[in-house]
C-alpha cells in the first residue's frame, strides 16, 4: 500500500497498464504497488538540509544575526568567486603585454638617447646598442674602465636599467614558453573518459541547454555521454566528459546507443532533432526518447510521428512558467512530469489570501497541489509538512502544483466535495492513548480540541468532520502509533 510520510511524499503512482500519463497527486491510498507500477516521489536525503541552506530554502531564526553574517561573508565570498574565476594564463600575458610595451619604449628612448650623445654614429648602431644592452649586453659595451670613465653617470646608469628591464622580459619569454610547452604535453597525455557501455544517456547538442542538462545530470550521479557537432567544444571539453563527434550515424554507435537507457536531443536544429530521433529510434526501439522541440504545431505532428518520446516545447514551458508568475507569486523552478509542467511556486502569506487559515491537508488536498516546504516566521523551515498548524499572516509556504492548481488557488476555489471520509474511532489500549489521540486529532482535522477530547472519552465514536482520503489514511496511521484503535468509513452519498 502507497502512504507517504515525513521523510516522502508521494506525487504519483501510475499502474502498469496505464501508460505513461500522470498528474501530480494522482494515486489512491488504498491502491498497492505491483510489479511493473511506477512510483514519483520526493524523498529527504541525508545531506538534503545542507543543499537547502545554500538556497535559502532554511533561513536563520534571527534576521539580525542573518543580516550581520552577510555581511560578513559576502565579501569574502566575493573574493573567492574572484580567486577561483582568475585565468593564470591570461594574467601571463597581460604581464608578458605590458613587459613588452616597456622594452618598445624603452628601445626607442635608447635609440635617440644615443643617436644625441654620440653624433658620429648612425641611428642604426644606436639602436643595435640599446638592443644589445636590453639582450644583457652591458659588459660587451662598457666591459673596459677606462672607456666607462669617459661615459656620464646617468647614461650608464639607464644602460642599466635597460639590461636589468631586458633581463626581466627575456624571462618572461622563457615562462611562456616553458608553459606553452607543459601545456601542450599535458593535453596530449589526458585522456578522454571511457564511453560507458550499458545504462547511460546519450545527450545530442552541447549548447546552452545540453550543458545545463549534462550539470544536472551529473548532480544526479547519471552517466552521460555527449554528442557535439562543434569541434572546438569537442577539443575543450573532450578530457572531462565522455565525447563523441563526426558522422551522426558512427556517433550514436560509437556512443553505444544501442545498449543506452535513453537519449536527449536537444539541438537548435528541429529539422536534425527529428532525424535524429527517427535514426535513434531505429538503432534501439525502447530507447527512452526526449526531444526538444520550439513550436506548438511542430509538437503535435511529432507526438503523432512519436508517440512515445517524450517531446517538451521550450516556448510552451516557458509559457506556463510566465502564466503562474502572472498571479502575482513566485515561481523559484519547474519540471515536468508526465505531459505537465509542475512548478515550483512560493507563497508568503498575506491579509486576505486564499491560503490564510488553511490546514495543510486543505492546501494539498483541496487544491491539488504538493506542499513541500513550511516555514513560520523566524523559524527554520519544516520540509514535507504533515501536520502543521493552520497558515496564518507572514508564513512561508512552497508548493509544487500545475497551472491549473494555481489557479484554484487564485480563485480560492478549494474542492470540499473530496471530503468524503470519515473515521471511526474504536478503542483506546491505554489511559495516555486517549489524552495523545485528542492531541493527534485536532492536529490533523484543525478542529477544537474540546471536541476531539469529547470524541475521545465517550468511545467507540464516529469522528463528526469529514476528511480527505490521504488525510484520513494517515490519521488513522498516527493513532495506531498512539495505541488508539480506528477504521476508515466512507460517504456513500451527499
Amino acid at each position: 500500500m502507497i502512504l507517504d510520510n515525513h521523510r516522502r511524499k508521494v506525487l504519483a503512482h501510475i499502474p502498469n497498464l496505464n501508460g505513461c500519463n500522470c498528474n501530480l497527486g494522482d494515486w489512491n491510498a488504498e491502491d498497492l504497488v505491483r510489479v511493473g507500477d511506477t512510483v514519483i516521489y520526493l524523498q529527504i536525503a541525508n545531506d538534503f538540509d545542507t543543499c537547502l541552506s545554500s538556497d535559502r530554502l532554511i533561513k536563520p531564526s534571527n534576521p539580525k544575526t542573518s543580516n550581520w553574517l552577510e555581511g560578513l561573508i559576502s565579501p569574502v565570498r566575493q573574493i573567492l568567486n574572484f580567486l577561483t574565476q582568475l585565468n593564470f594564463r591570461q594574467q601571463i600575458r597581460r604581464v608578458a603585454l605590458v613587459n613588452a610595451i616597456i622594452i618598445l619604449n624603452l628601445l626607442i628612448v635608447g635609440t635617440v638617447l644615443f643617436d644625441w650623445y654620440y653624433p658620429g654614429i648612425t641611428t642604426l648602431s644606436a639602436f643595435l646598442a640599446t638592443a644589445i644592452l636590453l639582450l644583457g649586453g652591458y659588459g660587451d659595451l662598457f666591459g673596459e674602465l677606462e672607456d666607462i670613465a669617459f661615459i656620464p653617470w646617468w647614461l650608464r646608469l639607464f644602460s642599466l636599467i635597460l639590461t636589468v628591464v631586458g633581463t626581466v622580459f627575456v624571462g618572461v619569454i622563457y615562462a611562456l614558453l616553458t608553459q606553452a610547452l607543459l601545456s601542450s604535453r599535458f593535453e596530449f597525455i589526458k585522456q578522454p573518459p571511457p564511453i560507458p557501455q550499458q545504462n547511460h544517456m546519450v545527450l545530442v547538442g552541447m549548447g546552452k541547454i545540453g550543458q545545463k542538462v549534462q550539470a544536472l545530470l551529473a548532480k544526479f550521479q547519471q552517466q552521460v555521454v555527449g554528442i557535439t557537432f562543434n569541434t572546438s567544444f569537442y577539443q575543450q571539453y573532450a578530457s572531462e566528459m565522455p565525447l563523441v563527434t563526426g558522422n551522426l550515424e558512427t556517433a550514436l554507435l560509437n556512443a553505444n546507443l544501442s545498449q543506452a537507457q535513453s537519449i536527449l536531443i536537444v539541438t537548435d536544429d528541429e529539422i536534425l532533432n527529428l532525424e535524429i530521433a527517427l535514426m535513434a529510434k531505429t538503432i534501439a526501439p525502447h530507447l527512452n526518447l526526449v526531444l526538444k522541440t520550439s513550436g506548438f504545431r511542430i509538437s503535435l505532428h511529432l507526438r503523432k510521428l512519436l508517440p512515445a518520446a517524450k517531446i517538451i516545447g521550450v516556448y510552451a514551458v516557458a509559457a506556463t512558467a510566465f502564466a503562474g508568475a502572472a498571479f502575482g507569486e513566485n515561481i523559484l523552478n519547474l519540471f515536468r512530469l508526465g505531459d505537465n509542467t509542475i512548478l515550483v511556486t512560493e507563497y508568503q502569506i498575506e491579509a486576505g489570501d486564499t491560503l490564510n487559515g488553511l490546514l495543510i491537508a486543505d492546501i494539498a488536498y483541496g487544491y491539488g497541489v504538493i506542499p513541500i516546504i513550511y516555514q513560520k516566521p523566524n523559524h527554520a523551515s519544516v520540509l514535507l509538512p504533515i501536520d502543521e498548524p493552520p497558515l496564518k499572516i507572514g508564513d512561508r509556504l512552497v508548493i509544487l502544483a500545475n497551472i491549473d492548481g494555481l489557479r484554484r488557488i487564485e480563485q480560492g476555489r478549494l474542492n470540499v466535495k473530496a471530503k468524503q471520509w470519515q473515521i471511526r474511532i474504536e478503542k483506546a489500549l491505554a489511559l495516555d492513548a486517549i489524552f495523545e489521540g485528542a492531541n493527534i486529532i485536532s492536529r490533523f482535522t484543525g478542529c477544537s480540541l474540546t471536541l476531539a477530547r469529547e470524541t475521545m472519552n465517550n468511545l467507540p465514536q464516529t469522528l463528526p468532520i469529514w476528511l480527505y482520503q490521504h488525510q484520513a489514511y494517515k490519521l488513522v496511521k498516527e493513532l495506531k502509533k498512539a495505541l488508539v484503535i480506528s477504521n476508515l468509513n466512507k460517504k456513500t452519498s451527499y
